[in-house]
């Protein structure tokens, strides 16, 4: 008999110490500032997140356009990875978002009346997705269809008709909170990360957090930020 596996995980929850938090919290604040503006500045063409010419998202952003606020070539090539993941992740909702389009109807909202307000019509919407099994048959995009139809009826509880695009249901996604991804590592010719440290690089002016922070979100010391 085969034994079991452990599983192997992906990501560990890691707490940085007392002395470079403050370094860490900076980075990510001003990383999400970036982010959020890089994100509204591509949201007209998120069309063009649905082709994809590299796995890497970063590519693809820092194709587009420069960063708004530059902190160094590596930080941005990791704020420009969660910038193109969440576009990318948007222009494939919108995709599903045309196959529900032509099935949005009154018929899915229960009208208001004198003892409950109006709501959604469970029964049609569920014969809506049942149209659409065959086709797309994937269990992911039937959870995604149905986020999407219930996100358009609430659309339509709040302004009284259902969204025309895609654009017009889903307000821009920006950041509430920062989030770098180990991502923006392309050679050595811009600076790898080697190992994790606690002791703090060498700076007069603040401009880099500890090694070990640095090491956390694979940003390199060159640049201020």
């Amino acid at each position: 008999m085969r034994a079991k596996r452990a599983p192997q995980s992906l990501s560990y929850p890691l707490r940085l110490p007392n002395d470079v938090q403050e370094d860490a919290l900076r980075l990510l604040g001003a990383s999400r500032e970036v982010i959020n503006a890089t994100v509204v500045a591509l949201w007209g063409r998120l069309d063009e997140f649905g082709e994809r010419e590299s796995q890497y998202a970063y590519k693809q952003v820092t194709a587009m356009m420069g960063s708004p606020a530059f902190h160094g070539d590596r930080q941005w090539r990791c704020q420009a990875e969660q910038a193109g993941r969440i576009l990318r992740g948007q222009a494939g909702r919108k995709k599903q978002f045309a196959l529900i389009l032509p099935m949005l109807e009154q018929g899915m909202i229960l009208p208001k009346t004198e003892k409950k307000p109006a709501g959604k019509n469970r029964k049609a919407i569920q014969a809506a997705l049942a149209s659409l099994r065959d086709e797309h048959s994937d269990g992911g995009s039937a959870v995604e269809l149905q986020s999407l139809i219930e996100q358009a009826c609430n659309f339509y509880l709040k302004n009284g008709c259902f969204p025309s695009s895609y654009e017009e249901l889903q307000a821009i996604p920006v950041l509430k909170v920062g989030i770098l991804p180990y991502a923006g590592d392309d050679g050595g010719e811009k600076g790898q990360t080697y190992r994790l440290s606690s002791s703090r690089c060498p700076s007069p002016h603040r401009q880099s957090a500890s090694r070990f922070g640095a090491c956390l979100v694979g940003i390199g010391a060159s640049g201020p930020w």
